[in-house]
């Protein structure tokens, strides 16, 4: 089952950078092929620039800085420098552009399930396939029998992929085991707390987290101001997975908007209807959230780890996997990684394979989960072997490996040129948050109505 995830290209937020619909490109077109050297000298003297945020606390610098240590041992006359970018939605678009102008872009661009579309339309990024090949073909690469594949192929553009990923992300629900214990709810007998958790499931225990939260109980408890969900409707990992399971598109197979339908409907009826009782849905512009202690259950794709890092919850969460919806329910998912920049030389190239090759060999990914990453490995082994979350051996770990073949990214934004991006993601964003937001009483087909208007303005 490893190896079936039907993920498709995830194209997600991009920039206010995309309306220009400009921006220089590193190369006019892509090699159809190239040679490859996986037998570099070990003797090679070189640098190899490595694009990172600047943004994130140093994260991505600390895991790079870290495999570059390992690297070292392979090749010890090359340099990794750090290219820091400032990397984020807004930005991410503006950042590559800057290093494609300058004439000296990285050797390997940071990216990840939403921005690697952009990578590939500027032609920044080579594609992977000759090096899988030859790697496959010289024995000292299994993907098919050693890896969760799928990971590989989210960014996958015409039949060819074009980023390694570090980890794999999978959205699972936190819950607050103080806040059930107050509710009376027990996750050790309760039969609703399992790894086939569905959405009727689900709904049962955000009622019964509802009826303790507007009860006299819980202002005496001091959780009259908590909520049962803390959901992230509006991120894609969270409404993506949703939608695929009511067979709700936003486009049809030729780009047509299509969010007028009964399965849209469905779903937006019922988000909204569990919007409107007591205290369900935590509020967008609350700052009651899961990691303040203020929710009961939370979708995210964190770890174990990075979870215990919140104050106020450590010690004090497990989780089950995402509900799954009906008969063909769905699960988010996604990766963070690196894509080979299509400017290097033959030699930079094959050096920044081999960096990337040792990123996901058994010893570059215990370097990273050595140095704090703690979402589950692209490594069956060590994913399975749950050597990702040390010290939490206690959790439901399996949370974030079960049902694999269920899970999907986005792909209805490759239908459009990447200047349309922007847009059409403010357009589903909003229509999420309409359609959560209890204060809100406009009806679901004013909603619809309101989001097909939005998108129409988004593809113009």
């Amino acid at each position: 089952m490893k190896n079936k995830i039907l993920a498709a290209i995830a194209v997600a937020v991009l920039s206010l950078s995309f309306l220009a619909g400009c921006g220089p490109k590193i190369n006019e077109s892509q090699p159809e092929s190239y040679d490859v050297n996986l037998n570099v000298d070990k003797n090679t003297e070189a640098t190899l620039s490595v694009m990172v945020p600047m943004g994130d606390g140093g994260l991505e610098a600390n895991y790079v800085e870290a495999l570059a240590e390992g690297f070292k041992e392979l090749f010890p006359k090359v340099t990794v420098k750090l290219d820091y970018r400032d990397i984020s939605d807004n930005t991410y678009v503006a950042s590559i552009n800057a290093a494609i102008a300058s004439g000296n872009p990285p050797d390997l661009f940071y990216t990840n399930t939403g921005f690697y579309y952009y990578l590939i339309s500027k032609n920044c990024i080579v594609s992977l396939e000759p090096y899988y090949k030859a790697a496959k073909d010289a024995g000292v690469l299994n993907l098919e029998a050693d890896y969760y594949t799928s990971f590989f192929s989210m960014s996958e553009c015409d039949g060819k992929r074009y980023v390694v990923p570090r980890s794999m992300d999978s959205v699972v629900t936190y819950y607050n085991t103080d806040i059930l214990a107050a509710a009376g709810i027990d996750p050790k007998t309760d039969a609703r707390f399992n790894n086939e958790f569905t959405w009727e499931q689900f709904n049962s225990l955000l009622e019964d987290v509802n009826t303790y939260l507007t009860s006299a109980q819980a202002k005496t408890d001091g959780y009259a101001d908590c909520y049962a969900l803390d959901p992230c409707f509006d991120w894609e990992a969270v409404y993506n997975p949703i939608m695929q399971s009511f067979g709700a598109n936003i486009f049809d197979e030729n780009g047509n908007i299509a969010v007028e339908s009964e399965n849209m409907t469905e779903m937006a009826t019922m988000i909204n209807a569990i919007s409107k009782k007591g205290r369900i849905i935590k509020p967008y512009s609350s700052s009651y959230n899961f990691k303040a202690g203020k929710c009961a259950f939370f979708f995210s794709s964190y770890g174990p780890t990075k979870m215990n890092e919140e104050l106020a919850v450590r010690g004090k969460f497990d989780a089950l996997p995402f509900p799954l919806i009906g008969e063909n329910g769905k699960i988010g998912c996604g990766f963070a990684g690196w894509g080979i920049s299509s400017n290097s030389s033959a030699t930079q190239r094959d050096l920044a394979w081999q960096f990337l090759n040792y990123m996901i060999s058994k010893e570059g990914q215990m370097t990273l989960i050595n140095k704090g990453l703690a979402t589950p490995s692209i490594r069956i082994d060590l994913a399975e072997e749950k050597k990702w979350s040390k010290g939490f051996e206690n959790l439901n770990l399996d949370a974030w490996l079960v049902s694999e073949d269920k899970k999907i990214c986005t792909d209805y934004f490759t239908k459009f040129d990447p200047s349309k991006m922007f847009g059409i993601q403010n357009a589903v964003q909003n229509f999420m948050k309409n359609i959560s937001d209890f204060s809100k009483n406009n009806s679901v087909a004013y909603f619809i109505g309101s989001f097909k208007s939005d998108l129409e303005a988004a593809i113009a």
